[in-house]
């Protein structure tokens, strides 16, 4: 046990849960917010980008030709999940980079036979003032964590702003896009070219900003692009309760 790794200690230390504020044993959610957070697996979901289908088809991708092979996202953004989000980011409550980092390792273990490992964990990178405010990168400290878990490598330049870009919230998925032009560049020398990577993020709304970053990494070369993500905004068409979804 001496030599048991970091973020193995981490499940003795007594802490409340960050979900409902139980005392346990262990730096996690309990076992009933754990259920509360888990992301309806009778709902079929998007290959490519994860959301609910909604009578077959997906609201959100259909129409529009993804640069992203496929997106793996750890739980839905709402309720639990969007209270974590906001207290992470929003709240600077850092401890829970490692409940949200393994909740993703999780979700990519669980896609595994359909994926390829891949070559590289690039996170998006943050905006000057998205840092200035927080004062950390929440993709950045994810996919470290993330990195460090599944034993693979990681490249925090691997792709870099060339321009600040707009801020998102609020914006319909063209102007998303549209916004997102020209915004990011490949930060790994020689290309990357036939190489498999991960880009980590921390909400998938759109997908526009993912889908920008995936088309830079491509047209560098990359043979593969997955989106690794905490959170799936998904359609107000499905409605949640506490304990189940249902598609209207």
């Amino acid at each position: 046990m001496l030599h048991l790794p970091l973020y193995r200690w981490r499940d003795w230390i007594p802490a409340d849960c960050p979900g409902c504020g139980r005392r346990m044993t262990g730096q996690s959610l309990c076992s009933a917010c754990l259920t509360r957070l888990q992301p309806d697996r009778a709902l079929p979901r998007c290959r490519r980008c994860a959301h609910p289908l909604i009578g077959g088809h997906c609201p959100d991708c259909g129409s529009v030709a993804m640069a992203c092979d496929s997106v793996v996202a750890a739980f839905d953004y709402v309720g639990l999940g969007r209270d974590l989000i906001h207290d992470y980011k929003f709240h600077g409550h850092l401890a829970l980079t490692w409940l949200l980092a393994d909740r993703l390792v999780q979700a990519v273990r669980a896609a595994g036979p359909r994926m390829s490992w891949p070559d590289w964990i690039v996170p998006v990178p943050a905006r000057r003032e998205g840092l200035r405010r927080r004062g950390f990168s929440p993709p950045a400290e994810v996919a470290r964590l993330l990195a460090r878990r599944l034993r693979l490598r990681y490249r925090l330049d691997g792709v870099r702003r060339l321009r600040e870009g707009t801020r998102q919230v609020g914006r319909d998925r063209a102007l998303r896009l549209q916004a997102q032009a020209d915004v990011f560049a490949c930060g790994i020398a020689g290309g990357l070219a036939g190489r498999r990577i991960a880009v980590v993020d921390d909400v998938l709304t759109t997908g526009a900003t993912l889908q920008a970053v995936a088309m830079t990494l491509k047209a560098a070369g990359a043979a593969q692009v997955e989106g690794w993500v905490l959170a799936r905004a998904v359609s107000l068409r499905v409605c949640r309760s506490p304990d189940s979804r249902v598609l209207q």
